[in-house]
């Protein structure tokens, strides 16, 4: 523990706005280790709901940090943490367990990487907090929503068939791919949105309660489609969202490399001047007559 949360060296009053978003985060760290106990049993209903709960105390413990500003280095690192452990570690452990496992040693690695691009994205994120472009946009999806991905379809067989694991061939190769993509992503440099400069009153706060209620609703009427619609519409808005950033970036640098290449142009014609300008003087100076020679 990092010296500024020793006992003693904060109020308590600081202290207990630090414990409550941590609580929080153990919280979610909790829900993700109870998905991978019932993953191990083949519970994959309950695993995936342990996913759907970890990802909501997520989303809360970092804005109640704020709120009660309880924010510290400390509890960016734990988030990470727990994260590391609800997002990374857990999803990989169900979905070996729930198709990847076919593959043998095949379904281990891809599992492996998964989780290994979920660490690299979680270590990316702390270095990137604080500068004003991670306000926006993510770099790579975030692992909540890469979760999403790879959670929602295994919600989705157990609710609406046959349940179990997943015994369709093609489906697995699917799947497979599925989780090798999410992974990719994770790591990726394409930007998905933060929404936190997003005005959702923008158009009035009856739409947007309105909107709120609909969706809210869509979850507890249906659970599992909502978390698989949910997770792939923000795939999707990501994926057009990059495109367009990728095509916007492309001409930047199309005319980054005309700019340097007339520097480079201008320097060529700046360094024949400067040898042609020689060259004339040598030959000014070559061509005057030699002064008389005195003897001694």
């Amino acid at each position: 523990m990092s010296e500024s949360l020793a006992k003693g060296s904060i109020p308590p009053r600081r202290r207990s706005a630090i414990f409550l978003p941590n609580a929080i985060t153990t919280g979610a760290m909790l829900a993700g280790f109870w998905a991978i106990l019932q993953a191990i049993q083949f519970n994959f209903w309950y695993a995936c709901w342990g996913l759907f709960v970890a990802a909501i105390l997520d989303g809360l413990d970092g804005r109640i940090a704020r709120l009660v500003k309880g924010t510290s280095a400390f509890g960016e690192q734990y988030d990470s943490m727990a994260d590391l452990i609800s997002f990374g570690f857990a999803p990989a452990i169900i979905a070996y367990f729930w198709s990847l496992q076919v593959f043998g040693r095949l379904g281990m690695a891809v599992a492996f990487l998964y989780m290994t691009c979920a660490a690299i994205r979680l270590a990316r994120f702390n270095t990137l907090i604080g500068e004003e472009s991670s306000r926006k946009y993510f770099t790579g999806i975030p692992s909540p929503p890469a979760t999403g991905l790879v959670g929602s379809p295994i919600m989705v067989h157990q609710a609406y068939f046959n349940g179990g694991m997943l015994d369709n061939s093609v489906l697995q190769w699917v799947y497979l791919g599925v989780v090798i993509g999410t992974g990719l992503l994770m790591v990726s440099p394409v930007r998905f949105r933060t929404f936190k400069d997003v005005r959702f009153t923008k158009y009035g706060l009856r739409l947007a309660l309105l909107s709120a209620a609909a969706i809210l609703a869509f979850f507890l009427a249906e659970t599992p489609a909502a978390a698989f619609v949910s997770s792939y519409a923000y795939l999707m808005v990501g994926i057009i969202e990059g495109g367009i950033f990728y095509n916007q970036n492309k001409e930047k640098r199309a005319a980054r490399r005309e700019a340097r290449r007339q520097r480079r142009i201008r320097r060529k014609l700046a360094r024949r001047q400067a040898r042609e300008e020689k060259a004339q003087l040598r030959a000014v100076n070559g061509s005057k007559p030699a002064g008389p020679r005195t003897g001694t």
